[in-house]
């Protein structure tokens, strides 16, 4: 089982920051590590878990020239309503990737090939430069829900 149910049912998704420290005990034998596109890993399997009432915000330059290995990764989408997670969906990275570099509805928030390379070049000159992407997951998930797993849905 990749979920506890019974331990998301439980996180309090208030405050700033931490979210993945909260949702650790949900994730039974993944140890939290710091990588730069993951935040769980069991064995060779990895998990990035976004969390967010709607609009997150990616770090495009990462996304660029993916590995094999890195576009598995499993993206956990938690949303919640500022204190309860309400739903987690998975998609794997590579997947969702593809889908907003080919959805024309994403371009101007930066979802292109182009400006992920270009992020990802500037970020090899000037390491300490931010630059984010946003995606409403909301309307993702409505839109791709078809490409997403329902792994949560608060009773």
């Amino acid at each position: 089982m990749l979920l506890d149910k019974k331990r998301v049912a439980q996180i309090d998704m208030s405050g700033k920051g931490g979210g993945e420290k909260k949702f650790a005990p949900a994730l039974p034998g993944y140890t939290r590590v710091s990588a730069p596109l993951y935040d769980f890993e069991q064995g060779t399997h990895r998990i990035e878990l976004k969390k967010q009432k709607n609009l997150q915000w990616f770090d495009g330059w990462k996304y660029h020239n993916l590995s094999n290995e890195d576009r598995n990764i499993l993206m956990l989408l938690a949303l919640h309503d500022g204190k309860q997670v309400e739903y987690v969906y998975s998609i794997p990275l590579g997947d969702m990737v593809d889908i907003l570099l080919s959805d024309s509805e994403y371009d101007k928030g930066g979802w292109t090939a182009a400006i992920l390379q270009k992020e990802y070049n500037l970020k090899q000159v000037a390491p300490k430069r931010q630059s984010k992407l946003p995606l409403k997951v909301r309307d993702f998930v409505k839109k791709y829900g078809h490409r997403v797993v329902l792994l949560y849905d608060r009773p």
